[in-house]
């Protein structure tokens, strides 16, 4: 009986973790930031790559936005790759 209680411990324990596991994931891919909408000079004091790039530097909604950058997810700024100018 103890050997039955200590698995099903261990058992609801892995499974725990597991979902903490695919929450965390899930929040992560969820994360929005800074990204470029369009290429070359379209967010200011940032040249150069073209739309869907993360801009590293920008870190906050607000001074993105007025930089002219897009405060999206990656998955929202994978539609600004396509965009040329």
């Amino acid at each position: 009986m103890k050997a039955s209680k200590f698995g099903a411990i261990v058992a609801s324990t892995v499974v725990g973790l597991a979902g903490t596991m695919a929450v965390a994931q899930s929040a992560r891919a969820e994360t929005k930031g800074c990204y470029r909408p369009h290429c070359g000079s379209s967010v200011k004091g940032h040249e150069g790559k073209c739309g869907g790039t993360m801009i590293e530097g920008l870190t906050s909604q607000g001074a993105c936005e007025a930089a002219g950058g897009a405060w999206v997810t990656a998955a929202e700024a994978k539609k600004f790759e396509k965009k040329s100018e």
